[in-house]
């Protein structure tokens, strides 16, 4: 091919890209400047007046987009069981259009094709840069995007300050000052020894893992139950409940609350949500990051995003999309001022208010360097072989190994009876 013919060439295509992104954005541009439309979200929030501040401020900024397109958002407030009415009423093209959910929800409602994929021209490259980057791969499924994240939430530690001068860095030194600090009902640690939710990071912080990721997202055919990073991490939990007797096999969040609450427990393994009842009660508690194993080795605990997806059934996806990205980019501050809910933007996350929070500081640490939890199906039938695991584990009645072993098993079979 001369010269002159490849040019030409290029030229055409050059002008066929420039038209087709010419079209794509007179296209978003055309669906954002469309007016007269009412959008209906579900969100997740409690029943007042528990989740009425959350509803306020996410409203507030809601209407705020309203005001500037035209258009109308309806919240009809707490939906009882909202994800089994969404199924049912979005294939007939009715329900919300849009949903707020945590993205470990997403595969449950992708495999029937009940969400709208995120449109490629939704986010601009500086738009993405200010993302967390976890957090939009974990609104990802089969290889494609649905939704924007928000928020994110993990666990980390807390402890008394009143018992505990200085947090400890390590599980080390964790168990060192917990040993000095367990008495009689006095505990130096606890945590909820058989919830699969928290004893991922002892696994994963190993390389363990649930599901192994590949280019086309997580493969329930390949779990990473029975492997000797989960191993490793299972025996740290039998030790703390066995060998050095630190934590009784039978805590869980309950208890483990209950007793940090009445200060009979120095350290335990939380999340933000306990914030408040530990303020109620007068607790003098600090927060801290989870204990690493050694230098280098982190725990890798489950981390939840907060998100809005969009019905793929609605009659006006297109702004839906661009009220749902509206609301992901204006509405962070004020959900955390609302309710301390951790920004996903670096841009609020690194604002002044935000870094002096400390209970936000712990949880990004803590995200920063989880694993997004599972999104497909599959994860559905992982929590109670898991817990059954667990729970011989932590009584002495099977040993890391078999403990592995025993679950993996029991989680292939229960994906092979649920069709994978």
């Amino acid at each position: 091919m001369n010269g002159k013919r490849t040019l030409a060439l290029l030229s055409a295509l050059a002008l066929a890209a420039a038209v087709a992104v010419l079209g794509a954005t007179a296209s978003s541009a055309g669906a954002a400047h469309k007016k007269g439309v009412t959008i209906t979200i579900w969100d997740y929030f409690d029943a007042p007046p528990n989740g009425t501040a959350e509803r306020t401020a996410m409203l507030k900024v809601a209407n705020q987009w309203a005001k500037k397109t035209g258009n109308k958002v309806v919240d009809p407030g707490y939906v009882a069981q909202k994800e089994d009415k969404f199924v049912q009423a979005a294939p007939a093209g009715q329900g919300p259009d849009i949903l707020m959910e945590p993205h470990d929800r997403i595969g449950s409602f992708a495999v029937p094709g009940l969400l709208s994929s995120t449109p490629k021209s939704l986010l601009s490259a500086g738009d993405r840069k200010d993302y967390n980057p976890a957090a939009l791969a974990a609104f990802t499924y089969g290889g494609k995007s649905y939704g924007l994240p928000w928020a994110v939430e993990s666990y980390f530690l807390f402890y008394n300050k009143d018992l505990v001068k200085t947090p400890p860095a390590s599980w080390g030194g964790l168990v060192t000052q917990a040993k000095k600090l367990t008495t009689g009902d006095q505990y130096g640690f606890l945590w909820d020894t058989t919830n699969f939710y928290y004893d991922y990071a002892f696994m994963a912080g190993y390389g363990g893992y649930v599901f192994k990721r590949t280019s086309g997202g997580l493969d329930s055919k390949q779990l990473g139950i029975n492997t000797p990073g989960s191993i490793k991490g299972l025996q740290l939990i039998q030790d703390l409940t066995n060998f050095y007797k630190l934590t009784p096999a039978s805590t869980n969040t309950d208890v483990m609350e209950g007793k940090f609450s009445a200060g009979k427990a120095a350290m335990i393994i939380d999340g933000p949500w306990a914030v408040a009842g530990f303020k109620a009660k007068g607790i003098n508690f600090g927060v801290s990051g989870l204990p690493v194993f050694k230098k280098g080795v982190p725990m890798r605990p489950f981390m939840g995003v907060q998100g809005f997806l969009v019905n793929s059934k609605s009659k006006n996806t297109a702004v839906a999309w661009d009220l749902v990205k509206y609301l992901s980019q204006h509405m962070q501050l004020a959900m955390f001022q609302a309710a301390g809910r951790v920004p996903v933007l670096k841009s609020v996350a690194n604002s002044k208010v935000v870094k002096a929070n400390p209970v936000t500081q712990a949880v990004l640490a803590s995200a920063k360097a989880g694993d997004p939890m599972p999104n497909i199906p599959a994860m559905s039938v992982v929590w109670t072989p898991m817990a059954n695991a667990l729970q011989t584990l932590v009584q002495g009645k099977a040993t890391p190994a078999q403990a592995a072993s025993d679950a993996q098993k029991a989680i292939q079979q229960a994906i092979a009876q649920q069709g994978g």
